[in-house]
């Protein structure tokens, strides 16, 4: 049981070590947020809690209850791109809670060179940047922008964080910096047979060969490629289908690019899901075909679950865990349809090995929360420069 558990306190002890993180949202879509909720949940809120705060409210569901309910404060910045709307309006909340904050995690690297004066004008706190991506954006003009707002971006904070170390190359170069795992809850993930013919039956897959993918309809997640290796893979196996979690704004698109191709009865368009740790019990083969990923946190989940990953060799290759395999991300749709069906059929070790496997490898959040409950603290002693 974790502290304030027993006695359902919303009311952290007052020499708790409160870290403000400041991100766009706190949509349950984030996979960022999603994160964080899992430390949050996990840490010693007797020692450490967590703040929020946003600049983008959307009108989707969030975390807000919940982060209150764990002791945290949810702190609303105004619903702006105005990145100096924003800094003034930091300033004034940091102004308001002088003193209380002796760490920030920026989660939005671009904002770091405009904010970190402010945070130092209005305290001492150590200021963490965090890159949780090997790309700037999906478009060009967006990644542009963003590469100039991140040049020499350790110059504006006092430590760095990444999810992957190819994510820490990529921003940092080589100035220092610290992995901090996208760590899960390992228990709701490890395969469960009974959740996988329930879940297969639910949606008509029973005899089917699923391949699955979780992610939102976006550039960068590259869904164009994967209906086409789907639609090679469906000569191969007949039965198969193609599962796919999430939403976006490019939904539509793909949705008239699956009819186009002949496959529109094949794939399963589900929308955003709060069950995801149920829908990977139903998938025989994960697929993520990614143009760029920070580290592809999914591609663990999967693997936990004990289905194989097929991805492309720009996701980071700390995403393996115990049966994940790398296609260049041009190869033609035969050679990734060639590969799907080579592990297609290599569950059963998947299935008896993943909850173990993703624990060896340093992502069970019960063991990784200790690591970063240590950063924050030391942090909080050494001040920002």
């Amino acid at each position: 049981m974790l502290p304030n558990e027993a006695d359902g306190s919303h009311e952290a002890p007052a020499n708790a070590l409160r870290v403000l993180h400041i991100h766009s949202s706190l949509t349950v879509r984030s996979g960022v947020m999603g994160v964080l909720m899992n430390y949050f949940r996990h840490i010693d809120r007797t020692r450490v809690v967590f703040d929020f705060y946003t600049y983008y409210h959307p009108s989707d569901r969030t975390y807000q209850a919940e982060i209150e309910s764990l002791g945290g404060r949810c702190l609303e910045g105004p619903d702006s791109k105005n990145i100096f709307t924003i800094r003034r309006h930091l300033a004034t909340v940091l102004k308001e809670h002088e003193g209380e904050y002796r760490v920030v995690h920026i989660h939005d690297p671009m904002l770091a060179r405009f904010l970190w004066p402010v945070i130092h004008r209005n305290g001492n706190a150590s200021v963490i940047v965090h890159s949780h991506s090997t790309g700037y954006s999906g478009s060009r003009i967006r990644a542009f922008r963003n590469w100039l707002a991140c040049r020499n971006i350790s110059r504006y904070s006092d430590a760095r964080m990444a999810c992957s170390n190819d994510a820490g190359v990529h921003l940092f170069g080589d100035d220092g910096f610290t992995v901090m795992r996208n760590a899960i809850e390992v228990e709701r993930f490890a395969f469960d047979e009974g959740t996988r013919k329930s879940v297969r039956a639910e949606f008509g897959l029973e005899g089917a060969c699923v391949i699955g993918h979780v992610g939102r309809f976006s550039e960068e997640k590259n869904h164009t490629l994967l209906l086409s290796v789907f639609k090679e893979f469906v000569q191969r196996e007949p039965t198969s289908r193609l599962l796919l979690v999430g939403d976006g704004q490019l939904r539509e698109r793909y949705e008239a690019i699956a009819s186009e191709q002949g496959i529109g009865d094949r794939v399963i368009f589900l929308g955003h899901s709060g069950r995801v740790s149920e829908l990977y019990q139903a998938m025989d083969v994960f697929v993520l075909p990614s143009r760029f990923e920070g580290l592809g946190l999914v591609g663990v989940e999967a693997q936990c679950a004990g289905v194989p990953v097929v991805c492309s060799d720009r996701v980071p290759r700390e995403i393996e865990t115990l049966n994940c395999s790398f296609v260049a991300l041009d190869s033609p749709p035969d050679v990734w349809a060639r590969k799907i069906d080579s592990v297609r059929l290599q569950t059963d070790r998947g299935r008896e090995l993943g909850a173990e496997a993703t624990r060896l490898s340093g992502y069970d959040v019960s063991d990784a929360v200790d690591e970063i409950m240590r950063c924050y603290e030391e942090l909080a002693l050494t001040g920002g420069r």
